[in-house]
This record gives C-alpha cells, structure tokens and sequence, in this order.
C-alpha cells in the first residue's frame, strides 16, 4: 500500500465528516465549490486521489479496490470511525467499492453520475467495440512494426482520458471495464444517486439501474446537467439535494436513539 500522503483540504468542524473523492483526470479542486457549500453542515474533506492533483500516484497499476483501501488508510490515519462518501464518476467508483467491502465505516453513499456499470450498445456500438480490440490484437503480431502500429492504434482510437492518462494509462484501462454490479447490490447504506440528463459519459441509464441494484437508494435526475453537473450554480442545485439527504439521516439517527433510550 501506498504509504505517501495524500493531499487534502479540510472545511468545516461540525456535524458528520464527508469525504469528496473527485472523478478521473480531475483534482479535489473540481468538488472545491461544492465542498465549502457543504461545510456548513458538515466536515469536510477534499481528496486528490493518488496520482492526480498534488498526491503521489499509486506504486503499481492500480485498481479501485486499492484506491478505496487507501481511503480507508486515510479514515485510520485521521481518526474517522464513520464517514459520508460523495464520489463523482470515478471517484463514485471508489465510494461505492469501499462502502460495498468496509460498511461499519459508511454512514452513507451520494454518487454523482458515477461510473462503474458496463454502457448499454445498441448493435452496430458493439461491433465497432469489437473491429476495434479485434484490430489491436491483430496489429500487435505483426513482426517489427507491432509496438509502432499498436501506438497507431491508440492515438486513433484511444479515448481522449486514454491519451492523457500518462503514467496512469495501466491503472485506467485496469479500472475502466470494472463492472460493479455485485458490489453495488450489497449496499445497504442509504445512498443518493443525483444525475445529469445530458450525460454523455455516464447517460442516465446507468443511474436508473445504479437505482434499482442499491436497495435503500434514491434517484435525483437534472434535466439539462451533464457529466459536471456541480459546476456553476450547479453546485448550490447538488449542495441542496445532499444536505437534505444528509439532515433526513441525521433525524433517523436520532430518533432510532430516543426509541432505545426509552427500551
């Protein structure tokens, strides 16, 4: 496990700690707006996950149950018993693995527009997936110029996180075809999906179906919001909708205590 720090900015000192973990080729400085928003209710804490912003990345190619192994490090090292998860996309991914393996350490889950479920192709998508893994493999045999055409390959097909992913190439394409459908399933935490209707990476159909595989989730869809949809007075619309998930767990919490104190 990766033992070097992570790079985090903290708000607020009342109420139930938060963490934000931001989505793939962001930094915790994308969540920042929502962040502050949140700390008036809440503790705090931004997140730049290994390898992005100004934390260290990861030793080896990573997937996202060693990312959220080193969230949990982090709750350890900061003393934090249970926590708030928000992840958006990438960091939904994150969120939903470690309240899935660690659930005495998650109070709660809100996932914006969060990866992790395989995209829904019509026909013609699919056989355009497989032309092109199918040419890669073939360019890759071909005897000295393999490596040169695979390149070719790449910069013409690769997606454009793909291009830019750098020294985190490997810990992407790892992550990228990840299908947390099981893990999602065992959830039992209450979670709150909020979705943008004009998302193109992670379409809305995948927040239906996060909603009908978490047990004790709720669906907020946004009409003309896409992939960042906390952008902007965005974030005021998100800030809304998660303080009042927020305060609805709080009032359960507390009367569930007066019914035992009365036991």
């Amino acid at each position: 496990m990766d033992k070097e720090s992570l790079n985090v900015i903290k708000f607020g000192s009342k109420g139930n700690p938060i963490l934000l973990l931001h989505g793939w080729g962001q930094t915790l400085q994308s969540l920042q707006p929502l962040g502050e928003l949140l700390a008036r209710e809440a503790e705090v804490h931004l997140i730049d996950l290994p390898g992005f912003g100004k934390s260290a990345p990861p030793p080896q190619d990573w997937d996202t149950i060693q990312y959220a192994e080193r969230i949990l490090q982090y709750m350890d090292e900061q003393g934090l018993e249970q926590v708030d998860l928000l992840g958006h996309s990438f960091g939904g991914r994150i969120s939903i693995r470690l309240a899935s393996r660690y659930p005495f350490r998650v109070r709660s889950l809100v996932l914006i527009n969060s990866g992790g479920l395989q995209r829904q192709r019509n026909f013609p998508q699919q056989m355009r997936s497989q032309y092109i893994r199918t040419l890669r493999r073939v360019l890759g045999l071909i005897p000295v110029y393999g490596e040169r055409l695979k390149q070719w390959h790449s910069d013409r097909f690769g997606s454009r996180d793909y291009k830019n992913a750098g020294i985190l190439r490997g810990t992407l394409v790892k992550t990228v075809n990840e299908d947390l459908t099981e893990e999602a399933s065992r959830i039992q935490k209450p979670t709150l999906l909020i979705w943008g209707e004009s998302d193109t990476e992670t379409p809305i159909e995948m927040g239906h179906r996060y909603n009908q595989i978490i047990p004790n989730s709720k669906l907020i869809s946004l009409p003309g919001r896409d992939h960042f949809l906390f952008r902007g007075e965005g974030s005021h619309l998100c800030a809304y909708y998660v303080k009042q998930f927020l305060r609805e767990i709080a009032e359960t919490e507390s009367s569930v205590e007066k019914q035992l104190s009365h036991v």
